[in-house]
């Protein structure tokens, strides 16, 4: 839980703060502007660039935001350390003499204007999949793939830095500040974790948090299609699920995990940029590796994972060329390899998978395919009539003889009639997936048409 992370109402944040140090001696001043990394009523961190003296006397002003009032305060430094930049000191420094109505606004101010939490609680509440922090702009959410602005003021810069900082440890924020991009997941309660990406717009930190239900869905409550546990089934080779962003290959993936759990005996070791699920071991023994945590890149953890003892290996995102070379050799080596993949249907996947190599490779790189490939699933999700949920829609290629030949000689435009002739071995079109959601009444002619339509005209 996130109140778990927070101490005395603790919260991180980057707040300029001007200091007027006092000299122990003669009791001159000087003035420096620096950044309080962590505030609460008891006092305040912050980073510097000279040694402080244990103890020393400062007096500091800031505000939390432009319409709070102007806090001035006597602080004493307690604790004095080093920090990963050069020539930069971080200082622990208790509030001396706080007045009653300074800790009142302090504290006011970490709880009303600082508490994300209380923006986590509304985006579950209504069932939204995502939550936008902008600056200048009130908090955003998506509902049913559909943007809505909250009814709250605009956050500004600071207070957008103040919220996402408080849920972030020192190291995240270091690491941040250093690459501008950051990935991490969080447990807010025991049903919903947050995956949230941090990022730089115009200067400004805004981030993206998607809400993942930590509970993992069956195969049929998701509507996947009964092949789908065939192809999870397999012993070795690799199965590739791809879709737009927000699609939902993850939750697909972590359906396909817990099957085989339940299933099999076995080691299988995901690899994940963050951890989303969090898996209990069953009948299988599951490893989770985050990128950026536990290792610095998929294709490196990749590599390692072959000498790990694995069955099964689950791959996040196929991001790069060594990746997709990595995974291909464990699929044709005896592993089950599940990887996931951003693709508009099967065909632009399999050929957003050889652009990542020169052109001289393709054919290389088709032939591995057209060996270790088992099947794929694309995915949409699609609104339903009453708009409030979206329905999973799915096309379904299984690899066999014929799918073999026309990876061999670069003829990807024949797959979708491929497909069209094997629905007797459980391959499905999109345009079915769609229509048949149509003929139950979940959704209405009119999306039909467009989502069918759309589908057709990518890449075909």
């Amino acid at each position: 839980m996130l109140d778990d992370k927070r101490s005395n109402n603790r919260v991180r944040l980057e707040l300029p703060v001007i200091c007027e140090i006092i000299d122990p001696l003669d009791k001159t001043t000087r003035k420096k502007n620096v950044i309080c990394r962590d505030i609460s009523i008891s006092g305040m961190y912050f980073e510097i660039d000279e040694v402080l003296a244990i103890n020393t006397e400062v007096n500091v002003v800031f505000q939390f935001s432009k319409d709070k009032n102007t806090i001035r305060a006597a602080i004493k430094t307690i604790r004095v350390e080093t920090t990963e930049m050069p020539d930069r000191y971080g200082v622990g420094a208790a509030f001396i003499n706080l007045s009653e109505k300074n800790q009142a606004e302090i504290n006011n101010s970490l709880l009303a204007q600082l508490d994300i939490n209380k923006l986590f609680e509304l985006t579950i509440k209504k069932g939204a999949s995502d939550l936008h922090l902008l600056v200048n702009h009130p908090p955003v959410l998506r509902i049913f793939g559909q943007i809505e602005s909250l009814d709250m003021p605009e956050l500004s810069a600071p207070e957008v830095t103040q919220l996402l900082y408080s849920i972030m440890s020192k190291e995240q924020i270091r690491k941040f500040e250093q690459d501008k991009e950051l990935d991490f997941a969080i447990q807010y309660d025991m049903y919903n974790r947050f995956r949230i990406n941090l990022h730089r717009q115009r200067g400004y930190l805004e981030a993206t948090l998607r809400l993942i239900n930590t509970k993992i869905s069956s195969f049929e409550e998701l509507n996947i299609p009964e092949i789908a546990k065939t192809l999870a089934r397999q012993k070795d080779g690799l199965i590739l699920i791809v879709g737009p962003t927000g699609s939902g290959k993850t939750t697909t993936v972590a359906a396909i995990v817990e099957l085989i759990n339940k299933e099999r005996q076995g080691v299988i070791i995901t690899l994940e940029r963050p951890i989303e699920y969090i898996y209990a071991n069953i009948k299988s023994i599951i490893k989770q590796r985050e990128v950026g945590t536990d290792t610095n890149s998929f294709s490196i953890a990749l590599k390692s994972t072959l000498r790990q003892d694995p069955n099964v290996i689950i791959v996040g995102e196929l991001d790069d060329a060594e990746t997709i070379r990595t995974a291909l050799i464990a699929a044709e080596a005896g592993y089950l390899v599940v990887a996931s993949f951003h693709a508009p249907n099967t065909i632009q996947g399999i050929d957003r998978l050889t652009s990542m190599f020169p052109v001289e490779h393709r054919k290389q790189i088709l032939f591995q395919i057209s060996n270790s490939l088992r099947g794929m699933i694309g995915q949409l999700l699609i609104p339903a009539k009453d708009r409030r949920k979206r329905l999973l829609a799915t096309e379904v290629l299984i690899c066999n003889d014929a799918v073999r030949r026309v990876l061999r000689i670069d003829e990807l435009i024949q797959i979708p009639t491929i497909i069209q002739t094997g629905r007797s071995i459980g391959m499905q079109p999109m345009h079915d997936s769609i229509w048949a959601y149509f003929e139950k009444g979940l959704i209405d002619g009119e999306t039909a048409q467009a989502y069918d339509n759309e589908f057709k005209g990518i890449g075909r």
